[in-house]
């Protein structure tokens, strides 16, 4: 119970920041939750840099 409490804490703290809570990503692997960031950086790459860069698996760890 004390664990549920401090993951609320902090979801509650961040949420205070700015960040967004995604429910589809509690639970989830670390593996992931990795796909997704990467997802995340060659989303703003070709956006920002109009490039066709893609981070390999080696590149994103």
């Amino acid at each position: 119970m004390a664990e549920d409490k401090f993951e609320e804490a902090v979801i509650e703290k961040l949420k205070s920041e700015g960040w967004d809570y995604l429910a589809d990503y509690s639970g989830v692997t670390v593996n992931h939750l990795y796909d997704h960031w990467r997802d995340i950086l060659n989303d703003n790459n070709r956006t920002r840099l109009g490039a066709s860069y893609y981070l390999t698996m080696s590149l994103s760890r």
